[in-house]
Parts: C-alpha cells; structure tokens; sequence
C-alpha cells in the first residue's frame, strides 16, 4: 500500500538547493547564497473522506491524485489540479480504491486498483475508461513506456498471491511469473527506465527484472527480507522502499542490490528517484527521507503531520515535491492529505478541497464527521478540529453561547472548539492524575482547568454559566468556570459511598465511579453512582445528598428488579469492580420524569417522579442484548449495552445503542423504536450520506446543539459525527 511515478526531466538545480536546504546543515557547492524558502511544507488538501494513494503529474500545472474509496457512495475518487483548481474526475466507480496512476502518453493515464480495475483516462477528452482485464485481483501499480506498451503489478490480499499483467495497446493478458513467485507474494509496484529495463517489487522482499525478453528474480540482502512497496530511479540507481515496523530501503546498480541502513526509520512506503537531484523516500508517521551525498537522512524541516504517507512525486523543472497519504494502514483508508514542499515558488492556489468530497449535505438524516482526524491519539492543540487525534470521545455538551466542548476520555482532556475552528484544552495535563499537587481544587474558585490532572472523565452538563463535568475515576464532580478558566471539586474526596444526608461538598459524601448526571427543571441534579449501583441526588436547594434508586438498604446489589415498584428498591445493572467501563445514561424527560440506560439489563427505564415514593418501571428493551425490534413497540426491541441517552427537541428520546453500533429512537408518546443511525457493522463509512446507512464503533456520547442536530460521539472510530435533523427529508 505505497507507491510514487515519474515524467522525465525532474529536480532541477533549484530543487537541489531547496532539499539541501530542507535536511539542514548540509550545504550545495555553489549554493551558499541561496535565498530562504518562502514557504515550507503547505498543505494542498486535507479532510479527505478517503486516503490519498498516489500522485503524478507533468507539471505544477497538472496533477492526478487518487485513492481511496469516499465512503458516501461515490466511490474512490480522482483528482486533477490544473494550476488553479482541482477537479474531481468521473471515473464511472462507484466502490472500490484506485492505488495508483500514471500517465504514458499526452491523451492516457492509467489508473488502477481493486476488483482488476483498469482506468485509462484522456484529459483531452475529460473521459475515462474502464478495460477489461484477465482478472479481479488488487492492482497496486502501472507503468509503461508507452500507451502500447503498459505493465500493472497486484495479486490477492487473501491468498497473499501474485499477478503480473501487460497490455500490447490491444488487450490486457496475464503474464506468467518465474517459477513459485505467483503463488508467494503479492506483487505491488512496477517501474522501468525503457521497454527493456522493467522493475517490479512485492511482498517478501520480491523483486524481478524485465530485460525485454524474460523476467528474471533478483536477489536482495537477506535481512531485507520484509514487503516491498515501490520501485524509481534512473538508469544509473534504482531504490525500492518498503517495511512493516521498520523501514527498508535498497539501492541498486545493475542487477545488484545493496541494503542502506536507515536508524529508527518507520515503514517507508513510496519512494521517487528524479533523473538529476535528489532522491525522496516517505512513510509513516509524516516521515521524509532525502538522498543527498550518497546518503540518506531525514529532513530536517517535516511537514508535521502523524499520518502516513503513501507516495511522492517532484515536479519536473520546479523541484517541488508533492508527497499523499493519509490513514492507510488500517481499514478504512480515511483522511486523505496532500502536501507539498517549494523553496522560492509561489504556494500553489486554488487548494480548496473539491466541495463534492467534504461538503455536508443540507438535507436531513445526513451524517458528517466534524471533529476528530480518526487517529486515536494526541496531537497536541491548536490544530484544526477535523486534523486534531482524540483518543476515545465519550461525551460532548454545548455551552449556552453556543460553544462545543468534547471529553477526550482516553487523553484525560476536556477540549473546546474556538471560533478559529481548533481544539484547545481547558482541562486536564498531560499525564493522568487527580488535581493539582497542592489541592488547591477542593474549593472555589479553584485553580486554572490547565493544571488540573483529571483520570477518565464522563459526563459534561451547563447550569447557571458553569460545567459541571463527571470525573469518572476520580470519584468526584468538578465545576469549571468558563469565563475565568478554574476547576473546584463541587463533590467527592476519592471512592466511597456516603453521604446521603449530608451536603453535597462535605468531605463524608463520597461517590464511586460516577458516570452520567442531569439536571431537572429545578436545578436538581441526579448522579448515576456506577460503582455504588446507585442513582443519587443532590437537592438544587439545600444540597444535601439522597439516594433515589438502587436498594438503598442492601449496598451494592446488582441485577433486575423492581419494576412496578418503589424505586429505592429497585435493581439495576451497570459495570462493578474496580476498573469497569463507564456505563448508563440520564435523561430528563418533558414529561419531568427521569430516564435510565440500563445497560447490562440491555434497558431503557423510566422513574417515575411525580409519585410518591417513586417507582419504576421498563419503557423499552427485552432484556435480551442482541438487536432486534425496530419499528416496533419499545417492550419488544432488544438493545446491547445502551449509553448515553438524550431527549431531542422532537420529544423522542435518542439511545446510543453502543454495542450494536447503532443510534436509536424511542418515543414515548407512541412507544415505538426506531434506528436513527447505524448500520450494526461496526467500521467508518457512510459520511456526507444516510445516518442508517452509515457505520458506527461502539458510539458512547450524545449531544444536541441550540439548532437540534445531533452529535454523536463515534467512540472507537475518535470521531464526533453529526446528524442534521432539521429540514426535508
């Protein structure tokens, strides 16, 4: 999965002195007075539904990019820019993953990719083609040195076999590969210099050479002995890059390859050797290598991104390098990047990602990824918000202005989105704890939210201008003051069980493992104690803290019970122990009853506070966690595992049904579930299209923003997506 292609004349004097100048420290004989770089490393396109695989062109004035599948059922897609903007290319798809293009002549570029597919494209005629092929194996890569003459390299992912293609200008025919190679290695690039010096790479350290007569297998170092991903060079140095944890790079003269130790190199994907200046190999992790010298060392000036890049290309006569990728070691090829480096030339304009791959539909039901890159991790802030690693997104609210704010479960965060569309934290360091050092949090107005180390948080929730956010295992609920920045803990002093009775900032009213809260109407506030098995409350008035449900007689007593009777007696069933998954959701209804996602028990159920004693009783769920029921009434659909749970402005009440990979509805006026998103694959697809045909990971968090869309936190995809609910259908 890695790739780059060339043209003819490439890196020109001016380019070497622009990587000279890149790597640092390392002078050009003549180029000392070189002027700085008016630019580094811009980015050309970014948010891309799918990774971007690889990238030619003849000139800064025309270039193809291509790659993954979009997702939203306009299939992979390709680009062209023509100095001014980009295009996206019909290419007749509408599923699949093009990996890779190349052009051989004025009026055919070759694109290929999954099911054999065999694009041949003519700007001239802004038409492409789809040919037949011998086959429906992946092809990773083409080449030829004529539009008579075009090699295409693959093979099956599954069976790990080969397949070597040719197309005379008439027909595409299977070739036959020296002997045991077919059926031992996936073959994924092609290359040549002329029609009789051909190159080819593949897993298992395969390499073959093609003399215009016959294939030959080449042999490499032995301890090069891992996949090889691309092939370029000139007629005097051929180099194929490759890895899996670490990355191998070769260089060859001849028929003769030499291993080049590269320390702490990460997996190297796409390498281009221009015909005069210097080579550039890329991989994960945004890394770029540069041959200067006879040697090969990183850049020093990266272009700073964690994801992968899969393939490079330099402009013929500017130098320029133009390096693709995105997501794209794991499934789905997501978050395509283009980037591209110049020492004094103009940035190119016209980068506007083509609105058709990015823009969110404005009709309702649709589904769109808003914050999140879908690399679990932290990047730091600062960064677009659709750039920006979460590790894990649990919950989100919207503050009364209107400003979002995402718990970052798994970096101990809790992050806004400023008017600069970035992530800032505003809770949380960089290593988990609880609080600061000296404690100066247990009381009002408390310290900056930006030294105050949080483990785990769950729950966000705005009353009278603060947050009161659910510290899961710090066993305590915190307020943090937008306007001046500072954190206090409002209740808890480490994990315990007391309190009821007492005020709800004494030191004696302990909580274990809270993991959801909600206000009533009268600024009541209700805790799903987790760890204790309980639902308390803290009285809007007074403070003092009761126990509204979970056998407030017995201690911890988990299970299903109580139905039709008084809540204080009734069961419910979320995680124990010391380390379970957060788990359960509140919601108040228009009905000023209070609603519970009990989620072992698979079941949403309803307090009933207008009665004294309260009761309590199942509104919708079997108690068989499976999928089943929709459209149908909420005593007879089956959930698994529900979380979250958020009535919406419609009055219906929204379930993030987690481990059917699903957002549901119920209403409680009519009783009828419905699935709003979600469906039940587990995986990331479906943006910019239908909610229900969209698929989601163990979503966890919901929220509702001021104009009624809902956000839901895609949770193992580190995501946050939004449904439009407003509008026709």
């Amino acid at each position: 999965m890695k790739q780059t292609r060339d043209i003819k004349r490439l890196l020109s004097k001016a380019a070497v002195a622009m990587l000279a100048i890149a790597i640092g420290g390392t002078s050009v004989p003549g180029c000392g007075d070189d002027p700085p770089p008016n630019f580094a490393w811009q980015t050309v396109l970014s948010d891309l539904p799918g990774a971007a695989l690889s990238v030619w062109g003849t000139s800064s004035r025309d270039v193809y990019v291509v790659g993954a599948d979009a997702l939203d059922g306009s299939g992979p897609y390709a680009l062209h820019y023509d100095g001014q903007r980009w295009t996206r290319l019909n290419t007749g798809l509408r599923d699949g993953t093009l990996w890779w293009v190349h052009g051989v002549s004025a009026n055919a570029v070759f694109m290929v990719g999954t099911a054999g597919t065999v694009l041949r494209y003519d700007p001239t005629a802004n038409r492409a083609e789809r040919m037949t092929t011998p086959g429906n194996a992946t092809l990773f890569g083409a080449w030829g040195p004529s539009a008579n003459d075009v090699w295409a390299v693959g093979g099956d992912v599954n069976a790990n076999t080969g397949v070597l293609w040719h197309f005379d200008g008439s027909a595409w025919a299977n070739v036959a590969l020296p002997a045991g190679v077919a059926s031992q290695a996936i073959l994924y690039k092609v290359w040549g210099t002329a029609a009789n010096d051909v190159w080819v790479v593949g897993a298992n350290g395969t390499t073959l050479h093609y003399d215009g007569t016959a294939w030959t297998l080449v042999p490499i170092p032995t301890t090069a002995r891992g996949p090889l991903f691309t092939v370029h060079g000139t007629p005097s140095l051929h180099v194929a890059v490759g890895g899996n944890a670490s990355g191998i790079l070769l260089e060859g003269q001849g028929m003769t390859w030499r291993q080049i130790e590269l320390d702490g190199a990460p997996r190297l994907a796409g390498v281009h050797v221009p015909t005069t200046g210097a080579g550039l190999a890329v991989g994960s992790q945004g890394s770029v290598y540069l041959r200067h010298n006879g040697s090969w060392r990183v850049v020093a000036r990266p272009p700073r991104t964690e994801l992968e890049f899969h393939a490079v290309w330099v402009e013929p006569g500017t130098g320029a390098v133009w390096a693709v990728g995105g997501q794209t070691q794991s499934t789905p090829l997501t978050d395509g990047i283009v980037y591209r480096f110049g020492v004094n030339l103009a940035p190119v304009t016209g980068v506007v990602t083509p609105p058709e791959l990015t823009a969110c539909p404005d009709a309702r039901g649709t589904i769109c990824t808003v914050y999140g890159s879908g690399v679990g991790g932290f990047n730091g802030d600062r960064r677009p918000v659709r750039e920006s690693s979460m590790a894990w997104p649990m919950d989100m609210e919207f503050a009364p202005d209107g400003t979002p704010y995402v718990l970052d479960w798994n970096n101990h965060r809790v992050r806004r989105v400023t008017s600069m569309g970035t992530f800032e934290t505003v809770i949380g360091v960089d290593l988990p704890g609880d609080g600061p050092p000296d404690g100066m949090d247990l009381m009002a107005p408390g310290p900056m939210g930006t030294t105050v180390a949080l483990n785990h948080p769950t729950d966000l929730l705005f009353r009278d201008g603060l947050m009161t956010m659910v510290a899961w295992h710090n066993h305590k609920l915190r307020r943090f003051d937008p306007a001046t920045g500072r954190v206090f803990v409002a209740m808890g002093r480490g994990p315990g069980a007391g309190g009821d009775g007492m005020p709800f900032g004494d030191a004696a009213a302990r909580l274990k493992q809270p993991s959801k809260a909600v206000y009533d109407a009268m600024g009541n506030l209700y805790v799903l104690d987790q760890g204790n098995g309980k639902i308390r409350r803290i009285d809007g008035a007074t403070g003092v803290v009761t126990t509204v449900t979970g056998m407030t007689n017995m201690g911890v007593a988990r299970g299903y019970a109580g139905d039709g009777g008084p809540a204080a007696m009734a069961q419910f069933n979320w995680q124990g122990g010391e380390n379970p998954e957060p788990q359960g959701g509140l919601a108040m209804g228009p009905d000023g009853n209070l609603y519970v996602a009990d989620s072992e028990n698979c079941r949403i159920r309803r307090i009933n506070l207008g009665v004294t004693p309260a009761t309590v009783e199942t509104v919708a769920g079997d108690g068989m966690c499976r999928f089943g029921g929709d459209d149908g009434p909420g005593a007879m659909a089956s959930f698994n595992v529900p979380q979250d749970i958020e009535f919406g402005p419609d009055g219906n009440l929204y379930i993030a049904d987690t481990n059917n990979h699903r957002v549901r509805t119920f209403d409680p006026r009519t009783g009828i579930v419905r699935t709003l998103a979600g469906t039940g694959a587990r995986g990331y697809a479906g943006d910019r299209g239908p909610a229900a045909m969209a698929q989601l990971w163990r979503p966890f968090g919901l929220a509702f923003n001021a104009m009624g869309d809902l956000y839901v936190c895609d949770t193992y995809n580190n995501r946050v997506r939004r449904i439009q609910l407003r509008g026709a259908p």
